[in-house]
């Protein structure tokens, strides 16, 4: 896993540095690229500037309309020699010595115009070009880079003023040692302007990649606890970003698993006390049996029978909630009348009612059709019907309604007292939740009947709930939807 630390880092900090980097690279070239054009533009347009007695001599002969420039070249070559100043200081020539200064070596004189160098075949880069733009003498597509400037009568370049231009191209190679120290000198400032940019962007990169890696070693630390069956272990949050959301959702993971462990040792524990009773009661009469202390009479064997079944009912109610709990609740939905088979249950439990001094009132209509699992359903009923015979005192009333509400059926079983306490209606239908005293183990139940009632009712895509009644017991609501099957 440290080996996966260190890749995942340097995954992160390679990736933005590298893009960083990059960035860096690409603007540094881009403005290379751009003061190199930039600075050669503008020395070209600093000496086109200095021609001013060159465009001043243009304008004196323009009334002939420079044929003689177009018909004789070397005319040109001698026209431009004669009014473009020598070379000076600010031509690329050596300063004159200051006044009472010893003389040094006589300066060697700059080359005549046609010699040779740069200054010499300037008049190899002049263009001469008509108002219209048409060109009289040069080359405008020598060079990449070229500037003009107008050539007016009177300084008046509107209109009739203007009578063309000259032009200058670039020189092809800079000759000019000042210029390219400027140029280096700018170069190094951006190339080590460049440098300090990378090494900020690798320290950003750094810090990045060591705040995006200290909640994943913490998630993965807690993966590992969780993994070795520890669920109470929780990871600090101080984060509000997706990281921050992650460990939130882990934290309410391992709370989820915490709770689920803690309900399976409760369920298996539970389940284990409740089947120990019956088979304990079942074990006693067998062995009384055995020892002769009983007598296989009809008293002990309904006895023993009544333990059987009860361990039966507990086995099935066991079955049915470890098929909804693992998501194979198998559920058969057709359209049944639901108020039909409330009255069949209500009819089956009303002799064991009565026999507890319990009048039974059924608010029911004569038909009302809901898409179910009739034998699910009717156990459903059945269980609550039930549960209110058991824990009901006597004389007392309980009443089954059904009416439509909200698109469902609504079946309602109210009881009179005792009732239940308001803090334990939540967990009613908890597997093996009995309220102590008046609703206890005493009474014969598992206390898996509501439970089974709420799996049943949610595999048909229902709710149940308890609360109490305006009777002043216990009152079940089940709501069913009436879509079709």
């Amino acid at each position: 896993m440290k080996q996966i630390r260190k890749s995942l880092f340097a995954k992160i900090f390679t990736a933005i540095a590298a893009t960083a980097v990059l960035v860096v690279i690409v603007m540094a070239l881009t403005v290379a690229v751009w003061m190199r054009d930039g600075f050669a533009t503008y020395l070209l347009k600093g000496e086109l500037a200095r021609f001013d007695e060159l465009v001043d001599a243009l304008a004196d002969a323009h009334p002939s309309g420079w044929p003689e420039f177009a018909n004789d070249p070397q005319h040109w070559n001698d026209f431009v020699r004669a009014h473009v100043p020598r070379p000076g200081p600010e031509m690329g020539g050596r300063p004159a010595p200051p006044p009472g200064s010893t003389p040094g070596p006589r300066p060697t004189p700059p080359p005549p115009f046609g010699a040779g160098g740069e200054y010499g075949m300037l008049e190899k880069r002049l263009v001469l070009l008509e108002s219209g733009g048409m060109l009289i003498l040069g080359d405008i597509n020598r060079s990449a880079r070229y500037e003009r400037r107008p050539v007016c009568a009177q300084n008046d370049c509107t209109g009739t003023g203007l009578l063309g231009y000259i032009g200058l191209n670039a020189p092809v190679a800079q000759g000019n040692e000042s210029d390219a120290f400027f140029l280096r000198g700018q170069y190094l400032s951006l190339a080590l302007s460049a440098l300090i940019a990378i090494a900020i962007s690798a320290i950003a990169a750094y810090i990045i990649a060591r705040q995006l890696l200290g909640p994943i070693r913490r998630l993965e630390t807690g993966a590992k606890t969780m993994a070795s069956g520890n669920y109470a272990a929780r990871i600090r949050q101080d984060r509000t970003d997706e990281l921050g959301q992650l460990i939130g959702h882990y934290n309410t993971l391992a709370a989820t698993l915490e709770q689920t462990a803690k309900t399976e040792r409760e369920w298996i524990s539970n389940t284990s006390h409740e089947l120990q009773t019956p088979l304990a009661v079942l074990r006693a009469q067998i062995e009384a049996l055995q020892d002769g202390i009983r007598q296989p009479d009809e008293k002990t064997l309904t006895e023993m029978h009544a333990a059987l079944m009860r361990l039966s009912r507990l086995v099935q109610d066991i079955k049915t909630l470890s098929y909804a709990r693992e998501a194979e609740q198998t559920t058969y939905l057709i359209q049944e009348n639901l108020s039909q088979m409330a009255r069949e249950a209500a009819e089956m439990a009303r002799p064991k009612l009565t026999a507890k001094r319990i009048e039974l009132d059924l608010d029911l209509p004569s038909k009302l059709m809901v898409p179910c699992d009739r034998g699910q359903i009717g156990q459903v009923i059945d269980n609550l019907l039930e549960n209110a015979a058991r824990y009901t005192d006597g004389p007392g009333r309980v009443r089954v309604s059904l009416h439509e509400d909200e698109g469902g059926a609504l079946l309602t079983v109210d009881d009179t007292p005792p009732a239940a306490p308001a803090s334990d209606l939540h967990r009613f239908f908890d597997r093996f939740f009995r309220v102590e005293g008046s609703r206890s183990r005493a009474y014969g139940g598992s206390g898996l009947g509501l439970s089974v009632c709420k799996a049943i009712v949610e595999a048909h895509g229902g709710t149940i709930s308890a609360g109490h009644s305006d009777m002043g017991g216990l009152q079940i609501a089940i709501h069913l939807p009436k879509g079709t099957a």
